[in-house]
């Protein structure tokens, strides 16, 4: 807690209902971000959370789950975050997780695939790994459904496995 002049407000001690703001959910799967009360249960952004403050500071923990650079605010109700007082935060992919298959629509029944039909890498909140690397992360395509897979990776394999196979995390 601060005053105007940015010295800490030694004052403001207890228990406070905060309420925290500026953060966006990921999308696959939807997770919304949390922050950690002083009973170290998550409560979603948004969502009133207690914590409580010694001699104007408390510590608490933010989970941030979309990539994004989030400027994070918190109020009270009666007193609130803003301009420099509030937390710029730049958010990360996680580590490769899974693949996301997105196909042109329409498709048609019994021929080729048209249109510009990608695989996608991404970490478990699906964030695109933009660094994701099909040498060191071989990706096999394989049909379950008859007919053949081609025009992937080198040669006549459909394997992903060159650096340049995914550009950006996209193939």
């Amino acid at each position: 807690a601060k005053d105007a002049s940015g010295n800490t407000v030694t004052t403001y001690t207890g228990s406070k209902n905060l309420t925290f703001s500026g953060a966006t959910s990921s999308t696959a799967p939807v997770t919304t971000p949390k922050v950690t009360n002083t009973a170290a249960a998550d409560i979603a952004f948004g969502t009133t959370t207690a914590l409580t403050f010694a001699s104007g500071t408390v510590t608490t923990n933010m989970k941030l789950y979309n990539v994004e650079s989030a400027v994070v605010a918190v109020t009270d109700g009666s007193i609130s975050a803003s301009g420099a007082d509030r937390l710029t935060v730049a958010v990360s992919a996680a580590a490769f997780n899974k693949l996301a298959v997105s196909l042109a629509s329409p498709q048609i029944n019994g021929t080729a695939f048209t249109g510009t039909n990608t695989l996608t890498a991404q970490d478990a909140y699906g964030n695109t790994v933009t660094g994701f690397n099909a040498s060191t992360n071989n990706v096999t395509v394989t049909n379950s459904l008859g007919g053949t897979v081609s025009g992937l990776g080198s040669g006549g394999t459909n394997v992903l496995n060159q650096v340049g196979d995914f550009t950006s995390g996209v193939a």
